[in-house]
């Protein structure tokens, strides 16, 4: 019986490539006017590799959502964005793992994704470039609101702090706030800007953020908390 596939014209193809969905679906890919007579012999040449990696999801298939086996995420809950995003995983014969965004906030991560530290490895790769997407604009945007400058501002995945300020004022952002509620990542924000002006954490210090977040306090015990809400695999 011949194999079933779809085919997929991409303006970004250079070459074919067959891609493998986590529920075991082939995808060719190939570049715009290939002739799609060929695509048969070409799946045929490959239908040692491509019944290996069905064989392989088919043996897993209470961890299917999961992506494929072990820690994979199916889902990432950005709440800091509103945003909920799909993952997929689709195996092709890269020995690297790379991602691409499709609509409707839909991420795939292409190559070798049965490799777990890989596709760990990329994914917070592509939420960092998220969070500077997002909550750079938002620092600057608070700095406006409250006058407080700072100097420069970078975003890494820290094991612990949120957020810091150095004594020369560049601010470093945490990209796991992406999975906190808006309101706590305002507050952390603010926290920061707070901290151009009192290099501490003394009562002037915190009488500074009571000026620009009157529930601080409030939202201060919350942050306590926050880890809850980042998955474990950011750790």
């Amino acid at each position: 019986m011949p194999q079933p596939y779809s085919v997929r014209e991409s303006k970004r193809a250079k070459y074919v490539s067959l891609r493998i969905s986590s529920v075991g679906r082939l995808e060719v890919v190939v570049p715009l006017g290939f002739d799609r007579a060929t695509i048969p012999r070409i799946v045929a040449k490959k239908q040692s590799w491509i019944d290996r990696v069905q064989q392989k999801l088919a043996q897993h298939p209470t961890q299917q959502d999961q992506g494929l086996s072990g820690p994979f995420p199916n889902r990432l809950e950005l709440a800091a964005l509103g945003q909920t995003w799909q993952v997929e995983y689709c195996p092709t014969q890269s020995l690297d793992v790379a991602p691409s965004v499709y609509p409707q906030q839909h991420l795939r991560l292409l190559g070798a994704v049965d490799n777990w530290f890989l596709c760990q490895t990329e994914l917070k790769h592509w939420l960092v470039s998220q969070a500077k997407r997002q909550l750079i604009p938002r620092l600057e945007a608070l700095s406006q609101e409250t006058g407080l400058s700072y100097a420069g501002v970078s975003v890494r995945s820290p094991k612990t702090r949120w957020g810091s300020c150095s004594a020369t004022h560049s601010i470093n952002l945490n990209s796991k706030l992406l999975f906190l509620s808006p309101e706590l990542v305002r507050y952390v924000l603010i926290h920061e800007l707070c901290h151009t002006v009192h290099f501490n954490h003394s009562r002037e210090f915190w009488s500074l953020v009571g000026n620009f977040e009157p529930h601080y306090l409030d939202l201060r015990q919350a942050l306590r908390a926050g880890h809850h809400q980042v998955p474990h695999w950011m750790e």
